[in-house]
């Protein structure tokens, strides 16, 4: 039906058709998502004000969305509004499972295409020593890397993988998807540990990755894995300032909204990981 010829509502002034409708239900679904991971991410800080300022957003923007759905005949769709991080957190919920999300990460996001694994991958994996590290550590991470790249190495491209290891690279579980559309969950570990998954797209940390490291205080180190055999690693030191990096992360998140393509997203996150020791957090890349 041509637009002029579809029925229309009014809301606040302003006419919606049936497809007008539905998107701007979307989109106030992504506004919600959107605040709600920010203010995750204020509570996490300590940013109190900040947090309050956020949830006040979210109540208006709720009462919004009812308003919205009743007028436009539209069935309320909670479900789409849910936020769930990589560690698994739902926001507003007490149960926090630890997640790897294959739709938070750039793969999806920015349409990137898996690579296969290949030996000659698994064998160029590197090895990287983290501040603090004996020899032996970091040999037993390159082993695990190699081990995860393995265990996935035959399953559909695109498929991930993660694993919890104790500080002095010591297994405590590892889980891998069934295929590509497989979610992996684990529980959230309230020791020190470190965490190590693949990226089949070979890219560096997603996002969703990074909000994961800054809010998780028991996660040491996070490593990301290439299919292609890069190592992409992020380790907090004793200078870590997770107020400060919160709020240069939601400034990065509002500059990452202009770009476009994977490879130039990839590359503004390594530049802005690159400059995150002035939080605490080394970050390493090696391709």
């Amino acid at each position: 039906m041509k637009p002029e010829n579809r029925s229309k509502i009014k809301f606040e002034g302003r006419e919606y058709d049936d497809y007008q409708a539905t998107q701007k239900q979307r989109q106030i679904e992504r506004t919600i998502r959107k605040l709600k991971r920010r203010k995750a991410a204020f509570e996490a800080a300590g940013l109190t004000e900040d947090a309050q300022a956020a949830n006040i957003r979210l109540r208006r923007l709720n009462e919004e969305y009812r308003a919205f759905s009743r007028t436009a005949g539209l069935k309320e769709q909670r479900e789409r509004m849910r936020v769930l991080y990589p560690d698994g957190g739902d926001v507003g919920k007490t149960s926090k499972p630890l997640a790897k999300r294959t739709e938070s990460g750039i793969l999806n996001d920015k349409g990137y295409k898996g690579i296969p694994i290949t030996e000659e991958a698994i064998r160029r994996v590197p090895q990287v020593r983290p501040d603090g590290w004996s020899q032996e550590q970091a040999e037993r991470l390159q082993t695990a890397h190699r081990e995860l790249l393995r265990a996935v190495m035959d399953k559909s491209v695109g498929t991930e993988a993660g694993a919890v290891y104790t500080p002095d690279m010591r297994l405590i579980e590892r889980k891998i998807g069934e295929n590509a559309g497989h979610q992996i969950v684990m529980p959230r570990y309230q020791m020190p540990h470190i965490f190590i998954h693949n990226h089949p797209s070979g890219l560096t940390f997603s996002m969703a990755d990074i909000e994961n490291f800054g809010t998780r205080f028991n996660l040491e180190t996070m490593t990301a894995i290439g299919n292609d055999g890069a190592i992409y690693l992020l380790q907090k030191t004793g200078a870590y300032n997770p107020v400060g990096f919160s709020k240069a992360l939601l400034m990065e998140q509002m500059k990452l909204k202009n770009i476009q393509t994977s490879l130039e997203y990839a590359e503004e996150l390594n530049q802005f990981l690159e400059g995150a020791e002035k939080y605490g957090i080394r970050f390493i890349c090696q391709r």
